[in-house]
């Protein structure tokens, strides 16, 4: 992406609901899935830190199949309770929703739209 989140100028280019970014997620976990196929053993696609903190984005990570999420201990409470209100299967379409929007702004609204319970919850 050629964005750092700790350069300032290019800042604001650093966004995981980039569809793109989705889009190379999904790729890597299917890597890895014929990978392990191929190995005859597992191989783990993880995220952390602030995209795996947001809870709306972390349905999505698991929708697209990402098997671990690591994040700072304030936010798993929040990551924990949207993750068990949805099924595997609809992680799976709230991604795939996701992955079809052409913005990151898009990307999120979708995802989030699919999500009622992070009004409930004020996130």
């Amino acid at each position: 992406m050629a964005a750092d989140r700790l350069l300032g100028d290019l800042a604001h280019l650093n966004n995981p609901w980039q569809p793109a970014v989705l889009k190379m997620i999904k790729l890597t976990v299917e890597g890895a899935q014929r990978a392990s196929a191929a190995a005859g053993k597992k191989k783990y696609v993880s995220v952390c830190g602030e995209a795996a903190a947001d809870p709306a984005l972390a349905v999505v990570l698991v929708g697209l199949g990402v098997d671990t999420l690591s994040m700072n201990a304030g936010a798993m409470a929040a990551v924990s309770a949207v993750l068990k209100s949805v099924t595997p299967e609809k992680a799976q379409q709230i991604a795939n929703l996701a992955l079809s929007e052409i913005s990151s702004a898009e990307a999120k609204a979708a995802a989030r739209a699919e999500l009622p319970i992070l009004d409930e919850l004020g996130l």
